[in-house]
This record gives C-alpha cells, sequence and structure tokens, in this order.
C-alpha cells in the first residue's frame, strides 16, 4: 500500500512539474514588467533570442542576449550597458509560481541572488 502512495505522490508531482514548465512558454516572447522591492521597475521587451530593459526612473537602457537552457530558465549576457563592467557577464534567471499573466523569478549574479515580480503586459 505503501508503493501505491508513493507513486500517486510522485505521479502528482510531476504533473505539476509538467504543468509550470509549459506555462512559462507565454513569458519566452513580449512586453513585461519586472519589479523588485527596493529596485526601480523595469520594462522588458524580449524576442527568442534578445531582451531589452527599460529602468523606469532613469530611462536607461540594458540589452542582452537571451539562451533558454529549459522551458523556465534561461541565460541573460549583457551586449549593452550603462555600467561597461557588466558587458559579457551572464545572469541565470529561473521562473516559478506561474499564475495567469503573473510569475516569480529569480536571479541569481555573481553569486547574489534576487527575487522579484513578473507581468506580461502583452
Amino acid at each position: 500500500m505503501k508503493k501505491v502512495y508513493f507513486f500517486l505522490l510522485l505521479g502528482s508531482l510531476s504533473l505539476k512539474g509538467f504543468s509550470q514548465e509549459s506555462n512559462c512558454e507565454k513569458f519566452k516572447t513580449g512586453k513585461f514588467l519586472y519589479t523588485a522591492e527596493g529596485l526601480p521597475d523595469i520594462i522588458v521587451t524580449r524576442t527568442k533570442t534578445t531582451q531589452t530593459e527599460t529602468i523606469k526612473e532613469s530611462k536607461d537602457e540594458i540589452e542582452g542576449s537571451i539562451i533558454w537552457k529549459s522551458n523556465c530558465n534561461y541565460e541573460f549576457t549583457f551586449t549593452k550597458c550603462p555600467r561597461p563592467e557588466f558587458l559579457g557577464k551572464t545572469i541565470s534567471v529561473e521562473l516559478f509560481d506561474i499564475n495567469g499573466n503573473k510569475a516569480k523569478g529569480r536571479t541569481l549574479f555573481e553569486g547574489i541572488s534576487l527575487n522579484f515580480n513578473l507581468e506580461k503586459l502583452d
């Protein structure tokens, strides 16, 4: 009987994982609003391979290339940035907790992790 419960639990976790994976598709291209506590809001425009970020308070633009590592994980490499020391460096990004046009995300850059909220605008 324990084996049955184990397989039911494993099956339900697998289904949840697959459903979240497929939900990330809508976040691969389009226009988005990124927000994080203590940081300015950022408008992001993303194609399959590039991303442009505009910081709302300053109008500074950041550009980079994107490589999707899995359905909900990608790497962003800086190609244009007001801070030249970032050029060529890569940020790892994970999307999770998908709910309609909103999601949560986590970045990892040079050992620093940051959580953010993401909303698809179009």
